[in-house]
């Protein structure tokens, strides 16, 4: 096994605090090749809090299952205002996870 990085990236919604700081949400995790476990994740979140609930949110999360039930306990248990931005970040993940495990050498980023 081999751990690689993956990013996601969306737009903030205006008028967030996250937004004053960042023009866009940066979500980047740490992933083991080929089983698709995720080992560490960070997000540029304005909070430790908000950080770190993400992070205790996708630590673990096996990214072969695609990034609906993902999303959908994001749905369940995120009630912030970067929910939407999120989602589209886990999307960019586990579209760059399925390239890398149908053997693409280097993962395109998301568009």
């Amino acid at each position: 096994m081999r751990k690689v990085f993956l990013s996601g990236y969306a737009k903030l919604p205006d008028n967030t605090t996250a937004q004053k700081l960042y023009n866009h949400l940066v979500l980047v995790v740490t992933a083991e090749v080929p089983d698709g476990t995720i080992l560490d994740a960070d997000c540029t979140m304005a909070t430790e809090l908000g950080r770190r609930f993400i992070r205790e949110l996708l630590v673990g999360y096996d990214l072969r299952r695609g990034p609906e039930p993902l999303a959908e306990l994001l749905s369940q248990s995120y009630y912030g205002h970067l929910r939407k931005a999120l989602q589209t970040c886990i999307k960019g993940i586990c579209l760059q996870f399925g390239e890398l495990a149908r053997g693409s050498q280097s993962p395109k980023s998301p568009g």
